[in-house]
Order: C-alpha cells, then structure tokens, then sequence
C-alpha cells in the first residue's frame, strides 16, 4: 500500500469486494449461498479492509475515492445488508467475529445473540414431553384403526399416524435421528441459536395435528364408516358388512349412539337379541331416544318384561330432551306404552295411549296398523271384562 496510490488500492478492493458478492448471491435473487462459509469470512474481511481505506482517505485531504465505485460500494453494501442479520446462522461466525475483533462500527459483523443453556434445556424438555404425547395418540389412534376387519383406509390409517410419531420422537431421542434433524436445519440454513425453537414449534404443530386427529379426526372418519354401514350395506341386507361397519365406527368413536342403535338393529337381523339389548342399552344411557322403543319392544316380546318397559317408555316421554315434533318416536313411545299397559291388564291407561298413538299415526307418511291392532285387543278386552263384571 505504501508502494501503490490510495486510490488504486481502493479500486482492487471494491473490485475484489464486488466480485465476492456477486459470487455469493444465488442467480436471479439477493439472496446468498450460506452453505459457503470461507467465502463468506472472506468477503467479511474485504469489506473491512474497504472500511480501514475509507478511514485512511478521511486522514488524508489529497485523497480522493472515485465516485462510482463509491456509488457501486453502496449497492454492494445494501444487499450484503441484508444478509448480515443472518450471518449468524453459520456455526464459525462467533468464532470469527471473537477472534477478528471489528469495532462495533463495522455493521456487517452482527451480534450474536447466544441461547441461555437452560433455556435449550427447557425447550428440549418440552420438545420431548410434546413429541412423547404425540407417540401417545398416534399409539391410540393405530390401535382404533388396527382392530375389526383389515382394509385400505384402515391401513392407512392404523399406519400412517404411527410412521410420523415414531419419525419424530426418533429426530428427538436417538442420536442417528438428533444428527439428521441437525444436517436438515443446517442446510436449510436456520440459525443454530434457534434450533431449539424451530423443534419446540414443530413438535408444538404436530402436536396440535395429532389432537385435530384424535378429537377432530375420529369422530369423522367413525360418521363415514356409519354412513357407509347404513346406507350401503344394512338397507341392501349385506348385515356382516353392516356389523362391521358399526363396529368400527363405535372403535373410532366410542361415544356414538346412532351407531349403537345400528348395531342393534343389525343384531335383531342376526336373530342376537343379547347383543342386540346391549347396544341399545349403551344408546339410551347415551340419550338416544330412539332406541328406546326397540329396546321397551324386545323386553315385552322376548323378556315378557313388562314393567321394565312400562317405566322406560314413560322416563323417556317425560325427558325434556324429547323432541315433540317427531311424530314418528312419539308414535313408537306412546304405541309400545299402551302395549306394555295392555300386557299388565292396565286397559284404561292403554286405550288412552294407543288412542294417542292412532292419532299421531294420522300424520306419518306411512301407515301404521300396530296401535289399531293394539287398540281393538284393548277394547275386546275390556268388553270381556265388563261381561264378566255383569255376570
């Protein structure tokens, strides 16, 4: 330097300095390839050394730099600019940046903000509590799926949630996984400062993607294999894979009476009135009014159980849950009560309800003989009852 002008000297290092950055810069953008980190340390130091010429021509009043390359030096400068901030990510800089010393004025050497020690342990902790839990639900989900008949939704379902918990727990807890998870992010180029909040938000969002599943997931697959056992099976008569359907709807989603009643309904079919009654056990302590009348029907058919029925059907037209605008439950209650009333010899109180039940029978789209039949026993009944009376 002492050998050649200032302003020469200048002009190699902005040369020198331009090409540097536009070596770094990936095609078409201002972005920088990270992943070259000699090369960055090395365009680091020409700007310093631009910076100490700078400094040495405000000593010296007969110096003076070309404007252009001063005006070059300063697109130079703002996109290096933007790349400063994000210098950090690469692992040597704190190295450099403590070892170089560049005074504090020297604003393409960024501060490094270093992570507090427990602050990585206690995201971690949380990262591996969040990510144990997910296990937890993908191990409940596959099991919901794994159980009844094998197919290929079911599969996938029993597979997929496990594959991606047993993923992601393996990045956190082994070491092969650690070091893969570590290769991802660097290539990506995250800073290592933020490592542990990039794992805690992403353990975090499959955490939250697990929970959708299982609470939000389940219920809606269990509703289309309902639908599906319903429409397309029961109602053709295909009763097996009606029942399987059932089934594994009431695996998805245990709290799901209309499948309980279904199930039931298929059991009748099946000529299973054990089974049957359980279900629709299970759908009437879940409040599912219309499995009442089938349940009350097969006490008095096939358990002669009468009474039973009687205080079933009369708790179920006293609940407020009932609704009294559909005709066709309110018919079934108030049909079935008359009939458990006419089996225990209560003729009055079961021509009062069947005389209902034949009136709400007027406004179903469909006829409905039971309550007539019922009805005109009812009354035979009563007749004999007054002749012998008279007698």
């Amino acid at each position: 330097m002492e050998n050649q002008p200032l302003e020469q000297v200048f002009h190699e290092a902005a040369e020198r300095y331009h090409e540097q950055v536009q070596a770094l810069r990936k095609p078409g953008t201002d972005e920088c390839k990270w992943t070259q980190e000699q090369a960055v340390l090395a365009l680091l130091r020409s700007r310093d050394r631009i910076q100490f010429l700078i400094d040495q021509s405000a000593k010296n009043p007969t110096a003076q730099l070309p404007a252009p390359l001063l005006a070059r030096l300063s697109q130079d400068d703002a996109i290096v600019g933007n790349w400063s901030k994000n210098f950090a990510s690469i692992a040597s800089f704190s190295k450099w940046k403590k070892r170089l010393s560049p005074p504090a004025h020297h604003w393409w050497w960024p501060e490094v903000t270093v992570t507090k020690p427990w602050v990585e342990w206690f995201l971690g902790g949380l990262t591996i509590a969040l990510l144990t839990l997910c296990l937890a639900l993908a191990r409940d989900i596959s099991t919901r799926f794994f159980t009844g008949a094998p197919g290929i939704w079911s599969s996938i379902g029993a597979i997929a949630p496990a594959v991606l918990a047993l993923f992601a727990t393996g990045g956190a807890l082994t070491k092969v996984g650690k070091q893969f998870v570590d290769t991802v992010l660097t290539t990506t180029s995250k800073s290592s400062k933020n490592w542990p909040w990039i794992k805690f938000s992403l353990a975090a969002c499959l955490t939250l993607a697990f929970f959708l599943g299982h609470f939000q997931g389940l219920p809606w697959a269990a509703n289309r294999y309902h639908a599906v056992g319903e429409r397309q099976y029961f109602k053709q008569g295909k009763l097996a894979s009606a029942q399987g359907n059932f089934k594994r709807a009431l695996q998805l989603n245990p709290n799901f009476p209309e499948a309980n009643h279904h199930l039931a309904l298929t059991y009748e079919d099946l000529r299973d009135f054990d089974s049957a009654k359980a279900e629709y056990v299970k759908a009437v302590n879940a409040g599912f009014l219309r499995s009442v009348n089938n349940l009350a029907r097969l006490q008095i058919v096939e358990e002669e159980d009468y009474e039973s029925a009687a205080v079933l059907l009369l708790k179920a037209l006293q609940s407020k849950e009932r609704d009294r605008e559909d005709a066709a439950l309110e018919y079934g209650l108030r049909k079935n009560l008359g009939w458990a009333w006419l089996e225990q010899e209560r003729l009055i109180k079961a021509q009062g309800e069947l005389m209902k039940a034949n009136k709400i029978e007027a406004t179903l789209p469909e006829s409905r003989p039971d309550a007539y039949c019922l009805l005109a026993m009812t009354l035979e009944q009563q007749a004999a009852a007054s002749k012998q009376a008279a007698w």
